[in-house]
């Protein structure tokens, strides 16, 4: 069965490379209808960069040693050409590879979030970086006048606490 047909053009000046091309034959075309294929191809040449890795071409016959043919020179690119067969084409595949969207039906109630502006971990954070306030000595004294009346005596864990002070910064003298 004949399956392409490939054409050279050459070109008209002649630094240009030759035009390749590679039609599909209809009868290949008609073994499958149901999923299209690209029935015209370009055939780009490309001349294989100085100092890459050659590549040979081997043959065998009937079991024989495989003896060397020749060497690979030009590289070639095959690309669909872009027309109205061509998309047709692309659309079928790209509708066939995503599923067809559904209306779900729920049957529960789903809870909505409503956004929040400051949450707990950031109110921590503020906190944290307020740090104590620093209150004046009076202030200081003040505070613990109003806690001695209370208690005779306190710890200074006590006293710092009460304060919301530093150890460094209560007026305590050893």
């Amino acid at each position: 069965m004949e399956v392409a047909t490939i054409r050279i053009q050459k070109p008209a000046i002649s630094s240009e490379p030759f035009k390749v091309s590679l039609s599909l034959t209809p009868e290949l075309m008609e073994l499958e209808p149901d999923s299209p294929i690209a029935s015209e191809h370009e055939l780009k040449l490309c001349k294989t960069a100085e100092g890459t890795n050659l590549t040979g071409i081997f043959s065998t016959l009937d079991n024989e040693e495989p003896s060397m043919e020749g060497w690979i020179t030009h590289k070639m690119q095959c690309l669909p050409v872009y027309n109205t067969q061509y998309l047709k084409m692309k659309e079928h595949y790209l509708r066939s590879a995503k599923p067809p969207r559904r209306v779900k039906p729920l049957n529960h109630i789903v809870k909505n979030y409503k956004p929040v502006s400051s949450h707990a971990h950031n109110k921590d954070d503020c906190k944290r970086k307020d740090g104590p306030k620093m209150f004046s000595k009076d202030n200081i004294m003040d505070l613990l006048f109003q806690a001695l009346e209370k208690h005779q005596y306190y710890s200074l864990k006590d006293v710092q606490f009460i304060t919301k002070q530093s150890v460094f910064v209560l007026p305590i003298k050893e």
